[in-house]
């Protein structure tokens, strides 16, 4: 979480928000009990979720555990059907992973809700209100665009899960 604090690319999530009603996944080390990384998923309301964070300690990146630890999420995540949304400020690497994992990738808000009124109305109202919901984050991105210089400008990667059975 301290590594996460000071990065101006992940907004921030409280202990509790790491440890309380969301999926948590963790990649780590067998033999030293090091992290390599861990995986935040938020359930949202009307069939979407968010993969909230995908954060790999710098020492450890570039090795691939961040396609492991997404691509073992997403087989966990899959049979629920929900619609997964990532919000990734770089095109770098993470673009290059989402797309790997079968997201489509789109420029911002508008290129994604772009035809789409549920899609607009979704990011605008319904999405906003779930994601502010918590005073700790809301008191880290302040902090982040005042320390950090963040603009936490995002592109928006979807994927679209089929629930088992579905064709």
């Amino acid at each position: 979480m301290a590594e996460i604090r000071r990065s101006p690319k992940i907004t921030g999530y409280s202990a509790a928000e790491w440890t309380g009603r969301r999926d948590t996944f963790a990649l780590v080390d067998r033999a030293s009990g090091e992290l390599l990384g861990a995986l935040l998923v938020h359930h949202l309301l009307g069939n979407w979720s968010e993969v909230a964070v995908v954060f790999i300690p710098e020492a450890h990146r570039g090795q691939g555990y961040g396609r492991q630890l997404l691509g073992g999420a997403l087989r966990t995540l899959a049979p629920s059907g929900k619609r997964l949304l990532l919000f990734f400020s770089e095109p770098g690497p993470m673009e290059g992973l989402v797309r790997e994992a079968g997201f489509d990738v789109f420029a911002d808000e508008q290129d994604f809700a772009a035809g789409r009124p549920g899609r607009r109305l979704y990011l605008s109202v319904v999405y906003p209100v779930q994601w502010l919901w918590s005073f700790y984050r809301i008191r880290e991105l302040r902090r982040k665009k005042r320390e950090l210089d963040c603009s936490f400008s995002f592109k928006i990667a979807l994927l679209e899960t089929k629930r088992h059975g579905e064709s």
